[in-house]
């Protein structure tokens, strides 16, 4: 899609994690739920992902990804829980993201070229409880000893003899999504260690979210081309591993600045100027 042939929706600067200020859309949905829900609330029936043969509107988007977050919740997960993915291009990589957001989930993605000590390696420092991974790729996954904090491994293949992802899908969706906040972690992507042991950066979840705005519930480009709210990503530099914890990191939450531009709050135009 040519965004140039689009207007951009008002903008203005906000203050995140205390310390930065930031451009953001004035009017956005506050979570990754959220912004499904808009789509399917203006396009339902509109296509929504396409893989091969198969397609799926937005409102068997929404469905399915409310499924998968029940068969989280089966599983014992618990908000902030991470869950770590080792699949290919495939709707059951899309869906699992979006039905963590729905759990309150943290998405951990894995390289399909990444190997077993590789694997090993960030499946512990992040302390995943669950791995969804490739039928094919199974040679890959760790042994148990080598990762004791995964209690769950799901395999997905398309052939229904060896897939296990029905196990996530088949029950009743979640009612509602959880409470999650602009400033929780939504996905950790980890560097690739060439200079020493890889290190996870947080996205959260402002800065995963497409703009509705703009393609109004029509399917994401094929090619992968969505547009980000505002993007970042927070490198852990601690050493110290990547496990649950608490995701506020101080300053003020997504629902600090009134939604009119209130204290703090810098309205911008399509100048790049701004006023305060």
């Amino acid at each position: 899609m040519d965004w140039s042939q689009h207007a951009i929706p008002p903008m203005r600067l906000e203050p995140r994690f205390g310390d930065r200020i930031v451009p953001a859309f004035c009017e956005r949905p506050k979570s990754i739920p959220a912004m499904v829900a808009e789509a399917v609330a203006r396009n339902g029936d509109g296509e929504a992902l396409v893989c091969g043969d198969r397609r799926m509107t937005w409102r068997e988007v929404a469905q399915q990804s409310a499924q998968i977050a029940t068969g989280f919740e089966k599983l014992g997960l618990e908000r902030g829980d991470r869950v770590a993915v080792l699949l290919g291009n495939r709707t059951e990589f899309v869906l699992t993201m979006l039905g963590a957001a729905h759990a309150g989930l943290v998405t951990v993605l894995l390289s399909t070229r990444q190997q077993k000590p590789e694997i090993a390696y960030v499946l512990t420092d992040c302390g995943a409880r669950l791995l969804i991974h490739e039928a094919a790729l199974a040679d890959r996954v760790p042994d148990t000893g080598e990762i004791p904090d995964v209690t769950h491994r799901i395999a997905v293949d398309d052939d229904p003899q060896l897939s296990r992802f029905s196990e996530l899908a088949d029950h009743a969706p979640l009612a509602a999504p959880l409470d999650v906040g602009e400033e929780d972690t939504a996905m950790i992507l980890y560097t690739s260690g060439t200079t020493g042991r890889p290190k996870g950066a947080y996205s959260f979840g402002d800065g995963v979210r497409i703009v509705p705005e703009v393609d109004r519930g029509r399917s994401i480009d094929r090619r992968g081309a969505t547009r980000p709210c505002h993007r970042r990503s927070r490198q852990h530099h601690d050493h110290g591993p990547l496990r649950r914890r608490a995701d506020h990191h101080g300053g003020v939450q997504g629902g600090g600045i009134s939604e009119d531009g209130g204290a703090g709050a810098r309205q911008l135009h399509g100048d790049g100027t701004g006023d305060v």
